[in-house]
């Protein structure tokens, strides 16, 4: 199976290549601020443990928190409290860096590797950690582009309800993260970024490919028949973070290989365990 990240990385590049901000005066208040935290030191121990780039835990839990390091990233729970949102039962901490740590093993993020971060990367980790389900409806997800010319409009408004009217206020984390490696280049990704671009179309955005969309809905049915998620998963073709752990917990369940992608093997096992 190819892996999921080849599968879009042309598409992320294009996207890159043509990206302006649309919303400027917004995006260097909040790269500023986070600027701010990246000086202080707050996420470096986080970062240099794990290797996550600082630009990603910044942006990313900006956008979970609002940068309140009172809570976890995991959830946006207190981490000085056990969590009680999903991932439950996480905590307490002894302080944010130890609650981040947790949070960004849970999700993998450990496992990419520093060498591997380029900025196309940058945008398949947060779409992962955000869920696909927007290309579903043909849009380009604000977690990442909100605040550029590559979003308009379209937002999930609650659980498994999408409106193609709603425009998301939040800024994507790629505008504010790439205004911080202008200010600072020891942050960047990848040298430099070009100048954008504008005569490239914006590309369409590709379907998830298998292991992260294909039949997502019917995934996360499946699992919750056999009850293996806790609380059970909303079923609205989104294939986040969420689903992803209890396809991981599945996976060992059945003895087989837990990397919380749904091909072909983890398919059949899910069709035996129905029958």
């Amino acid at each position: 199976m190819q892996h999921p990240f080849e599968s879009l990385e042309g598409e992320y590049e294009s996207l890159l290549a043509r990206m302006q901000v649309t919303r400027q005066s917004e995006v260097d208040f909040v790269a500023k601020k986070l600027m701010n935290f990246v000086t202080q030191g707050r996420y470096k121990e986080v970062s240099d443990k794990l290797q996550i780039p600082q630009i990603f835990i910044a942006t990313s839990f900006e956008r979970e928190s609002s940068s309140d390091f009172r809570c976890s990233p995991a959830q946006g729970d207190r981490w000085d409290r056990v969590s009680v949102n999903v991932p439950k039962g996480r905590g307490p901490f002894p302080n944010w860096t130890a609650a981040a740590i947790d949070a960004y093993t849970l999700d993998h993020l450990d496992k990419v590797g520093a060498a591997n971060w380029t900025w196309a990367r940058f945008c398949y980790e947060g779409e992962l950690f955000n869920g696909f389900g927007y290309r579903s409806h043909g849009v380009h997800t604000p977690y990442l582009w909100a605040g550029s010319n590559n979003y308009t409009s379209g937002k999930y408004v609650s659980d498994g309800k999408f409106s193609a009217s709603h425009v998301d206020t939040q800024l994507g984390t790629v505008p504010v993260a790439r205004a911080m490696a202008q200010m600072d280049k020891t942050l960047d990704l990848s040298g430099t970024p070009p100048p954008p671009d504008t005569r490239t179309p914006v590309p369409t955005p590709q379907p998830a490919p298998i292991g992260i969309g294909t039949g997502t809905a019917w995934v996360q049915e499946s699992l919750n028949k056999l009850g293996i998620a806790d609380p059970p998963l909303v079923v609205d073709g989104n294939s986040g973070r969420l689903t992803r752990a209890a396809v991981e917990a599945f996976q060992k369940k059945a003895g087989i290989a837990a990397d919380g992608l749904v091909g072909p093997e983890t398919i059949a096992a899910i069709e035996k365990a129905l029958g």
